[in-house]
């Protein structure tokens, strides 16, 4: 439980942080006064102001906001009856911070052009997405690449590119294109880095050395010749907690047998688990030369079907996952693929989005403060790495909902910011205060409705998701 505050509090803290420096940096950048940048909310526990812009902790410590000059100033006829924002000298007084009357107008955040304002609301979720870019990278480069320590073929899909030439399960890579291989993630790089040409593959078989070329199959963009690796039935990680784990099962141990059924490789295991949800298995390993045995009952979840985003079952899990070797990684394919992860979850994400309005998802997928602080909790027990991915991963949920056209989204202010910039004037005072009501509203409705979901499974009401 208490790692899962913390967890929770991690993630939240440092996405929302981030995002408020964005709009932070870019408004200094664009000579707006910041009169406040704050990390946490509520009552100011320690405050200084080294220069114009007071930082302050606060009580909470969960992730931040700006204060800009002038920022409640956007409409003219305000200034024409002569009104101030609302912190105005008397109100500045009591908060202990510069009013705006103090402050040349030229620094205000009304004041400057819409595309300056339209970037200083953009800088938070671009901030968002750096930040997931920055930690692919750096697990990438730090950790390496996970990669299967196999070159045998555990399977050949059948009338594919692979099975056309008569290659089989069980057939050893040894090269790809004349590029030796030493794990399966040589073979998938090597396989993928030209899509479109003929592979010419050398394998051993029986002892025997083969060789075999053929041409990609295109599926889903990708250009496939049907080979998938066999996993032996070792364990790598186990997620503290989990009934592996309870068992005794630790990294290193190799699967021998379920109940009466002797245990080939990995894939054969997770059928067993994975279709018996709730159901005791009677569990024989091997680990540091002993072995061990006990009866574990998997736990039932809830999980997409292959192939699918709006398909979902229930399957069984213990909490292990297969045993894999770090590829050390250069620079640039860290870069690589920091970008190409981050983009390709903006992606999934937007699909996600169209399923769910057109109602092809159901809106029991969604999630709030708690479904995410117990996400966070789940992940920190795979490990600190896993964390950073899932801090990478809600980063750019956050991205992405902050530039939804909804008040008091970035986005919906970036509406109106176009608005401005087309008709030449800001939007009318009423009108929009009827837009940020109707934002808010439907805001707070979406966070109990949200909420009540959470509290739902967690009773057991919306039974599958943990």
């Amino acid at each position: 439980m208490l790692l899962t505050i913390i967890a929770g509090a991690f993630v939240l803290g440092v996405v929302v942080l981030v995002h408020e420096f964005g709009h932070f940096i870019v408004a200094k950048w664009a000579g707006v006064f910041v009169k406040t940048f704050s990390i946490g909310f509520g009552k100011k526990i320690l405050k200084w102001r080294p220069g114009e812009t007071e930082y302050a902790i606060c009580i909470l410590p969960f992730g931040g906001y700006n204060k800009f000059a002038g920022e409640t100033e956007y409409y003219d006829e305000m200034e024409a009856a002569g009104e101030h924002p609302e912190d105005d000298a008397e109100l500045a007084k009591k908060t202990d911070e510069i009013p705006d009357s103090e402050i040349p107008r030229d620094r205000y955040f009304t004041t400057k052009r819409p595309a300056v304002r339209a970037a200083i609301l953009f800088g938070g979720p671009f901030m968002n997405y750096l930040l997931a870019v920055f930690l692919y990278i750096g697990v990438t480069w730090i950790q390496g690449s996970s990669v299967y320590p196999t070159m045998t073929i555990g399977e050949v899909a059948a009338g594919s590119a692979a099975d056309s030439v008569g290659v089989l399960a069980g057939d050893r890579v040894l090269s790809v294109d004349g590029i030796e291989v030493e794990n399966w993630g040589d073979i998938t790089e090597a396989l993928y880095a030209e899509e479109e040409t003929i592979k010419h593959l050398v394998i051993e078989r029986d002892g025997e050395t083969l060789e075999f070329s053929c041409r990609g199959k295109e599926q889903d963009g990708v250009y496939r010749i049907g080979i998938r690796a066999w996993v032996p039935a070792k364990v790598g990680r186990v997620k503290r907690g989990k009934p592996a784990y309870l068992a005794g099962i630790r990294d290193g141990a190799v699967i021998e047998s379920i109940n009466d059924t002797t245990i080939a490789d990995w894939d054969e295991m997770r059928r067993i688990i994975n279709s018996n949800p709730e159901v005791p298995l009677y569990i024989r390993w091997q680990l540091d030369g002993m072995a061990h045995a006990d009866s574990i009952t998997p736990e039932a979840v809830k999980a997409l079907k292959p192939g699918t985003m709006n398909e979902f079952t229930v399957v069984g899990v213990i909490g292990m996952s297969p045993h894999y070797v770090q590829r050390r990684e250069g620079l640039a394919t860290s870069i690589k693929v920091g970008f190409t992860a981050a983009n390709g979850m903006i992606v999934r994400i937007i699909q996600y989005l169209g399923l769910l309005f057109s109602g092809k998802m159901g809106v029991d997928t969604l999630g709030g403060p708690i479904l995410i602080t117990q996400m966070a909790g789940d992940v920190a027990r795979w490990g600190f790495d896993y964390l950073l991915v899932f801090l990478a991963f809600f980063s750019i949920n956050l991205c992405i909902f902050n530039l939804l056209p909804l008040l008091p989204f970035d986005g919906g202010h970036l509406v109106l910011l176009g608005y401005e910039a087309i008709v030449g004037r800001p939007i009318n005072r009423r009108l929009r205060d009827i837009f940020a009501q109707a934002g808010f509203v439907l805001i707070i409705l979406l966070m109990i409705f949200v909420v009540m979901l959470d509290l739902n499974r967690c009773t057991g009401s919306s039974p599958g998701l943990f």
